[in-house]
C-alpha cells in the first residue's frame, strides 16, 4: 500500500488546545510577524522575512503544493482566537512512504506545549490518515529545544552531518532525526 496523498480537501485537525487548519491568504499578516522576527526564524530559515509580501508568497507555495499533493502545512491557532502563531507540516517520498517534517512557532508561545501538542496532531495524521512509515526532521545543531521537542515525542538521533547549515555567520551541523511507523510494518 503506497501513501494516500490524494486528499480532497485539506485536514482540519483539532487537539485539546489547538485547530490546525490550511493557511490562508488572511494568515499573511499573522505569519508575517514571526517569520520577520530574526529570533524566531534563526534556525528555521537564513534570513528573516522583510515584505508582507513574502509570506502572503509562501502561504501561496504551501496551498499549491498540498493541491499538487506534494505536501501539507498546517497554519497553527490557539482555540478562541483567529490568529496564526505558527505552523508546520511536512512534504513527502510517496516512492518510500517517508515525510520531513518542518515547524515553527512564534516565540511568544515557546515553552507552553503548544508545538508538543501540534506535533502529536500531525504525526498522528500521517501514521494513520496518509500511511506513513517515516518521518525525518534534521535540527540545527544549536538548536537543543527542537532536538528535545523531538526526542519528548519518541524520535530518535540518527546521525550528524557536519557543516550542514549556515546559522548565526558560522556552518553548524545538522542533526537528523526519525521516528518510524511500526504500526504498519505489513502494509
Amino acid at each position: 500500500m503506497g501513501l494516500n496523498i490524494h486528499l480532497h480537501t485539506f485536514p482540519t485537525l483539532e487537539t485539546e488546545r489547538l485547530i490546525l487548519r490550511q493557511l490562508a491568504a488572511t494568515d499573511a499578516q499573522d505569519s508575517f510577524l514571526f517569520l520577520s522576527d530574526e529570533e524566531n526564524i534563526r534556525y528555521y530559515d537564513p534570513a528573516p522575512m522583510t515584505r508582507l509580501e513574502q509570506a502572503e508568497k509562501s502561504i501561496e507555495r504551501h496551498r499549491r503544493r498540498f493541491a499538487q499533493h506534494e505536501a501539507l502545512r498546517w497554519g497553527i491557532i490557539l482555540k478562541g482566537e483567529n490568529r496564526v502563531i505558527g505552523n508546520g507540516g511536512y512534504s513527502w517520498d510517496a516512492d518510500n512512504r517517508l515525510a520531513v517534517l518542518s515547524y515553527i512557532l512564534s516565540k511568544h508561545y515557546w515553552n507552553k506545549g503548544i508545538m508538543t501538542e501540534a506535533l502529536t496532531a500531525i504525526i498522528q495524521f500521517g501514521f494513520e490518515h496518509i500511511h506513513l512509515h517515516r518521518i525525518e526532521a534534521q535540527v540545527a545543531y544549536p538548536n537543543l529545544a527542537s532536538a528535545r521537542l523531538l526526542e519528548k515525542l519518541g524520535f530518535q538521533e540518527e546521525g550528524r552531518l557536519r557543516d550542514r547549515q549556515y546559522v548565526n555567520n558560522q556552518f553548524v551541523d545538522e542533526r537528523i532525526f526519525a521516528l518510524i511507523n511500526t504500526n504498519n510494518v505489513d502494509e
